[in-house]
């Protein structure tokens, strides 16, 4: 038995081969593009043109025959590790059924012996030649995709150039563009779907050892005579399998009690358990040793939302992973470039790297309300190395400050309420105390930070204003009365005291993190040691000084500057946070959120 998350894993390797060779070809792709001359007569054009296939069709060529050898020994490993590890847990049910009597100790041997019988070794020969061999027609594939995509495009910059209407570098910059957006397109279906090399590996690959572990099962349960199987189940499953994963399952018709396995579950078509993309997988049941233990503890209802949500992430971690391939197909076309060429992709390449910060923070924000998991491996694309990550980073930056009129209005903040109300559900979980622990030196310090900072919030319920609260950073009792601020904020004296002496906490009605007057204020009274914010919504910032540097805040451009590079990238309040995070790190000063 493989659990739904190893299976989920295992094409891992694979797709990192194959995206290698994606970006290897794309790459290829881009340099022939832009360093052919779309000037010449169309006689000589047409002699360059397939001078150019030939040349890269062998390249191509080359590339996969580089990369074969690695993969067949790589999808060999695999699917004998996989395998394996779906016999040997099978195996320690079959040891108990016989130690328990309930099979007798004649199949002691069949067990020992099965995974060097020939039974066993005809299973996985037939499994790994299968995908050996999708594999084999997804790299063909690659490569004739590859030409043609290079013939058209070839022909579709020259065309532009004869027609007058655009300039050499106007063509180039547009094939390039398109090949950076479609990709290396291979594997295409009759309802006129087409899939990238690594969408199309992953399925394969998840399928094929799937299938393969699924049928040595069933072939030593044929061998071991036993009848019942349990399948598992996992949140988040496909509808359709969500009808029968969970249950227990006879393999031979006509039992009185449990469902025909291969009716129920589909099992043997694509769509059914083992087929494409499915994570299922079961292990012998044996009543009277066996509890079943793979009932969904969710309704059906849960798992359609978990389906519905995994969709969403998978669908932003494609436009990410089109953003990353984009961004490495300019990347190597500009290399190769002339200067009023380069300059251009440059400024593609700007805009492109704004879009990916803004896909990758619509994926965190999606993350973060459903309470999925990252999974970085689907967002990971080779040839977005560190090098162009970062070009990517600066490029972003350097956009948002040039071109503000084109940068993300921002909107409303979700959590700005026309009341301003206070997340009570928040504020009243048992929860919410845990975020001020290590406030103090002592749990009951914590506790009173805890309290003030939720009071601080409930007495401006539904209000623009603030109080503020200054407590003993030792034992988190009130050092003066409260001080009612004006709306959003105002200013207030700090009483004498040691330096780290207070802790400082006010409400934010809007719930963004620090402001500039905060920052001036923890910068300029050394007697402050903690700051703290604590947002209607529930959230709670802490920053202090430590061993950062003091500054010389008289001037807030700088601090503004930064803020307004992140407010143009985000909708929310991750802009706010990022520009706190950033100035903080910048000088050395602690700040987290909770």
């Amino acid at each position: 038995m493989l659990t739904p998350n190893q299976l989920d894993k295992l094409p891992e390797p694979m797709i990192q081969l194959m995206s290698e060779l994606q970006n290897e070809i794309i790459s290829d792709i881009c340099r022939r593009i832009t360093k052919a001359n779309y000037l010449t007569p169309t006689a000589e054009w047409q002699l360059y043109k397939a001078n150019q296939l030939t040349i890269s069709a062998r390249e191509v060529k080359r590339r996969i025959a580089a990369k074969l050898k690695v993969r067949e020994s790589t999808l060999k490993e695999l699917y004998t590790d996989a395998v394996k590890t779906a016999i040997r847990e099978d195996e320690i049910i079959y040891k108990a059924a016989i130690a328990e009597g309930i099979l007798s100790d004649n199949y002691r041997d069949k067990l020992t012996n099965y995974t060097r019988s020939k039974a066993f070794s005809n299973v996985l020969q037939r499994g790994l030649k299968n995908t050996n061999g999708l594999m084999r027609n997804l790299t063909n594939s690659a490569a004739a995709a590859a030409n043609r995509q290079l013939s058209d495009a070839l022909d579709l910059a020259f065309l532009k150039c004869v027609s007058g209407a655009f300039t050499p570098q106007d063509a180039i910059f547009e094939a390039v563009r398109k090949l950076g957006q479609d990709g290396l397109k291979c594997v295409s279906y009759e309802s006129g779907r087409t899939d990238q090399l690594d969408v199309a590996v992953r399925r394969a690959v998840v399928t094929g050892i799937g299938k393969t572990c699924c049928d040595m099962q069933l072939d030593l349960a044929k061998e071991m005579d036993s009848e019942l199987v349990e399948v598992t189940a996992h949140l988040g499953a496909r509808p359709s399998h969500a009808e029968w994963q969970g249950q227990i399952y006879s393999l031979k018709k006509g039992h009185p009690k449990y469902p025909y396995f291969y009716d129920a579950t589909g099992y043997g078509t694509g769509d059914g358990l083992g087929g494409w993309n499915c994570r299922h997988s079961f292990f012998p049941y044996f009543e009277g040793l066996s509890v079943a233990a793979n009932a969904p503890t969710f309704s059906k209802e849960e798992n359609l939302e978990e389906y519905t949500n995994t969709q969403k992430q998978r669908a932003y971690e494609r436009s990410i992973r089109k953003s990353k391939r984009e961004l490495a197909a300019l990347d190597s076309a500009r290399q190769e470039a002339s200067p009023e060429l380069r300059a251009k992709l440059d400024r593609e390449f700007e805009r492109k790297s704004v879009t990916l910060k803004k896909r990758e923070a619509r994926l965190e924000e999606h993350l973060k309300a459903t309470g999925l998991l990252p999974d970085n491996s689907r967002v990971r694309v080779d040839g977005f190395g560190r090098s162009v990550s970062q070009k990517a980073v600066w490029a972003n930056k350097k956009y948002s400050v040039m071109h503000p009129q084109k940068s993300v209005t921002i909107q409303q903040r979700p959590s700005f309420d026309k009341n301003y109300a206070a997340d009570r559900s928040i504020l009243n979980d048992k929860e919410f105390m845990k975020k001020f622990k290590g406030i103090t030196p002592t749990l009951i310090g914590d506790r009173l930070v805890g309290e003030i900072s939720k009071k601080a919030v409930l007495d401006n319920d539904g209000t623009t204003t603030e109080t503020a609260y200054i407590l003993s950073s030792l034992t988190g009792k009130l050092k003066i009365n409260p001080i009612q601020l004006n709306e959003f904020g105002g200013s207030f004296k700090i009483p004498y005291g040691k330096a780290n002496s207070f802790i400082l906490i006010h409400n934010h009605p809007n719930s963004a993190a620090f402001s500039f007057d905060d920052f001036v204020t923890l910068n300029d009274f050394p007697e402050i040691k903690t700051m703290i914010a604590v947002g209607h919504n529930g959230t709670v910032y802490v920053m202090s000084v430590g061993k950062g540097k003091r500054l010389d805040l008289t001037n807030k451009l700088e601090y503004e500057l930064t803020r307004n590079e992140w407010n143009r990238c985000y909708r929310d309040l991750n802009g706010d946070i990022g520009a706190v995070t950033d100035f903080c790190e910048r000088y050395g000063w602690t700040f987290y959120v909770k």
